[in-house]
């Protein structure tokens, strides 16, 4: 069986800050639960924007079962380089998962609901700075 790698972040995402440590233990606790092997987690650098750490745990997809970010948060903020990785994971026949939301990909149509996901995120926020703005 093949194990499922972690992938965290060391930097804030949406404002929001969360230690690596705490990271890692709700993603092995996720892969427990669903009875997978939990590998070491790929840690993505602190710059923004950046998703060097996310590309080369693309190129080790041969040897793993599954990818279980922390957070659908973790994700290129851009629709078309989200749903290209995700498309490329899926293809091959890579799990996709996110611990914190306990959602789990197995089909090209489930990217939707990542997407749908961050359309809500987006409509809060302009709805959140509108009601500020007054």
């Amino acid at each position: 069986m093949k194990g499922f790698k972690g992938y965290i972040s060391s930097r804030f995402n949406d404002g929001i800050f969360t230690h690596q440590r705490v990271q890692n233990l709700v993603i092995r606790e996720y892969v427990r639960k669903i009875g997978k092997v939990f590998l070491l987690s790929a840690t993505e650098y602190y710059m923004d924007d950046s998703y060097l750490m996310l590309k080369s745990v693309l190129d080790e997809m041969d040897s793993m079962g599954g990818l279980v970010f922390y957070s659908t948060h973790l994700l290129p903020k851009n629709k078309n380089y989200r749903n290209d990785i995700l498309k490329k994971l899926l293809e091959n026949q890579v799990e996709v998962h996110f611990a914190l939301e306990e959602i789990a990909l197995q089909h090209m149509g489930d990217i939707g609901i990542i997407n749908d996901i961050f359309m809500a995120r987006e409509l809060s926020a302009k709805l959140s700075f509108d009601m500020v703005k007054g």
